[in-house]
C-alpha cells in the first residue's frame, strides 16, 4: 500500500517533509528532536541507508557543518549529524543488525 504525503517538501529522502518543516520553524520548533527523527527513520523505505539519507539531507538543507540552529531544531540537526556517521557498514561492526519492516 503505498502512502501520499500532502506536503510541499515531500521527497524520498524526507517523507511527509518532516525535516525540512523542522528547519523552516527554526528554534520555534518545540521539539522533542528524538521524536521527529524516529517519525522520519520510520517513514523512509525498508530499503533505505539512513545515514546517507541524513548525509544528502544535510547536504541538500545547508546544515552539514557549521554552528546549530537554536533549541530543538539544532537538537534535530545534531541528531541527524550524528545519523549521517552511523551507516549499516559501521553498525555491523558494533554487532547491529539492520532488520526490514514488518509487512
Amino acid at each position: 500500500m503505498a502512502i501520499k504525503y500532502e506536503s510541499r517538501y515531500h521527497s524520498d529522502d524526507d517523507p511527509g517533509g518532516l525535516i525540512r518543516e523542522v528547519l523552516e520553524l527554526g528554534p520555534a520548533f518545540p521539539g522533542p528532536a528524538q521524536d521527529l527523527l524516529l517519525a522520519w527513520m520510520l517513514r523512509l523505505e525498508a530499503d533505505r541507508d539512513p545515514a546517507v539519507v541524513a548525509q544528502r539531507l544535510l547536504q541538500a538543507y545547508g546544515v552539514a557543518e557549521g554552528p546549530l540552529p537554536g533549541g530543538a531544531c539544532g537538537e534535530l540537526v545534531q541528531l541527524l549529524r550524528e545519523t549521517s556517521t552511523y551507516g549499516a557498514d559501521r553498525l555491523r561492526s558494533h554487532g547491529g543488525k539492520r532488520r526490514g519492516r514488518r509487512r
